[in-house]
């Protein structure tokens, strides 16, 4: 069925819909929003917004087949109201339906010539699509009509960074967050973007999202990588146990803990401590296994050491790693 005449067949049905609620007795199980709209609904059944309303709460629920419906009788309802296409297309972006997400992003723009919200959504939607260019022409025209316009310009910065344009996607992320010193993902981005470059600069964009979001584990993580791979591992643990404060089961955390007091302190004995602690979050955790057993072999507990290594193959036959630690060890019995 189109999508035109499925608005057509949500038209017709639109007194049975505006009936066929549940009854005043049963919104006691439902969830306090959903109670609260249909009791509005059951007041006002001509009212598209409530309907509108009712979609978005059935989506937050992760239950899109009702909330389309409910979409659609809004748009049935009133079909001159931008903002019903804009959460029809959100339904079908949930359900996967980019092609029917287009189309109603595009009637969007056909009612409302200067939607912001459509351009932006249609620009993300063809980046998804790996549609570079048509993104970028989309976004460049939101910005046309409205200058500031952060949210432009950082999906702008996701298609030069996947072309490999650097440059222009730092450009972008910087007036994203130019137009919106709140705007957390620009700098996380640029942190990364930074990041990968080793340029201390990173870190400034890290500690500028920590400032928006202290509590954000990801940017303190992000920190500490960054301090370790640069060799400046006091200062990566000083980050890593911010993050144990916050998460005490961080199971990349307690590894990379490991990795430096293995790698770079040779401070064996913790080492083995974290990686084990690691191993406990996780079981399968093929690295923290392998680098607990490199822990034990630097410490002479070679049985520890090759029961690590044997767990290590277990999860993977080829680990070239484990198979050269077992090589090592039957090289010393051999002595």
């Amino acid at each position: 069925m189109s999508i035109i005449h499925r608005l057509f067949v949500v038209v017709v049905l639109l007194g049975i819909a505006a009936c066929s609620h549940p009854k005043e007795d049963s919104y006691a199980s439902m969830p306090d929003e959903l109670a609260q709209l249909y009791r509005a609904i059951a007041k006002d059944p001509q009212d598209a917004a409530l309907y509108l309303d009712m979609s978005r709460a059935y989506l937050r629920l992760g239950q899109p087949d009702s909330a389309l419906n409910y979409a659609l009788v809004s748009v049935g309802i009133d079909s001159t109201n931008a903002n019903a296409y804009i959460t029809v297309s959100d339904v079908y972006f949930a359900m996967g339906n980019f092609d029917a997400a287009q189309e109603m992003l595009e009637r969007v723009i056909a009612i409302d010539a200067k939607n912001n919200e459509a351009y932006l959504k249609l620009g993300e939607l063809r980046f998804l699509l790996q549609e570079y260019d048509l993104s970028e022409e989309i976004l460049l025209k939101a910005i046309q009509q409205e200058t500031h316009n952060p949210k432009a310009y950082h999906i702008l910065a996701w298609n030069y960074r996947e072309r490999g344009d650097t440059l222009k996607a730092i450009r972008n992320y910087l007036v994203a967050a130019e137009q919106d010193p709140d705007y957390f993902d620009a700098y996380m981005e640029l942190g990364v973007l930074y990041h990968h470059r080793h340029n201390p600069l990173a870190l400034n964009y890290y500690n500028n999202a920590l400032n928006l979001q202290p509590d954000n584990i990801q940017a303190l993580y992000n920190m500490a990588m960054f301090y370790q791979e640069t060799g400046e591992y006091e200062k990566a643990l000083d980050k890593y146990r911010m993050i144990l404060q916050k998460d005490q089961n961080h199971r990349n955390t307690l590894h990379n803990m490991g990795w430096i007091y293995l790698m770079g302190q040779d401070k064996f004995e913790e080492a083995v401590v974290f990686f084990s602690k690691a191993i406990t979050v996780d079981t399968t955790y093929l690295e923290a296994i392998y680098n607990r057993g490199l822990s034990f072999e630097a410490l002479g507990k070679y049985d520890n050491a090759r029961q690590d290594y044997m767990y290590s193959l277990q999860l993977n036959d080829n680990y070239p790693l484990a198979i050269e630690g077992l090589n090592r060890l039957d090289k010393l019995q051999r002595k």
